[in-house]
C-alpha cells in the first residue's frame, strides 16, 4: 500500500501526529465531598447554586505531548447547550491548521471519531488545502485508542 505523502518519514517522531477530541464541560463546577478531622465544629464548602451551561470544549494533542489552544463553543442566547456542528467544525479545523502549522510542505496527521459534524465536505477540503491527512474511528472509541 503507498502513502499519500512522498516522505512517511516526517510522522516518525510523533510530533506531526494529532488526536482531536470534544467532550461537555459545565460553566458551574459540581458539588463534592468534603473530608474534615474528627470533632471538627464547622465545615463548610461554597459551591453555586445555578444549574450552569454546558460548554463543548475540543482539545487536540499531538503523540509527543505538545497540544494545541483548546476550541470552546459556548451557547448563545436562547440556545442553552452549545453543541459541535457542521457550520462550526471547518473554524476548528482552521485553528488546528494555524496552530499546527501544517501545509503540504509540513504535513499532519489527524485522528478524531466520525462524529457526524466532523465530516463535512467544507471541513474535509480545507484539510485537504493544507497537507493534513485524516485517519476517522469508529464513533465513541477515541478516548479508548
Amino acid at each position: 500500500m503507498r502513502s499519500e505523502h512522498p516522505n512517511p518519514d516526517v510522522f516518525k517522531d510523533g510530533s506531526r501526529i494529532y488526536n482531536l477530541d470534544e467532550t461537555a464541560t459545565t460553566t458551574v463546577q459540581k458539588t463534592c465531598k468534603v473530608v474534615v478531622v474528627r470533632a471538627t465544629k464547622q465545615v463548610s464548602k461554597a459551591t453555586s447554586g445555578e444549574r450552569g451551561t454546558l460548554v463543548t470544549t475540543c482539545c487536540i494533542i499531538s503523540d509527543s505531548g505538545n497540544f494545541l489552544p483548546p476550541v470552546m463553543t459556548f451557547p448563545r442566547k436562547r440556545i442553552i447547550n452549545a453543541r459541535m456542528t457542521t457550520d462550526l467544525f471547518p473554524d476548528v479545523m482552521k485553528h488546528f491548521i494555524k496552530y499546527s502549522n501544517s501545509s503540504k510542505e509540513n504535513p499532519s496527521l489527524l485522528v478524531y471519531d466520525n462524529y457526524e459534524s466532523h465530516l463535512s465536505i467544507t471541513a474535509l477540503n480545507i484539510v485537504k488545502e493544507n497537507g493534513v491527512i485524516i485517519l476517522i474511528l469508529p464513533p465513541h472509541c477515541s478516548h479508548k485508542m
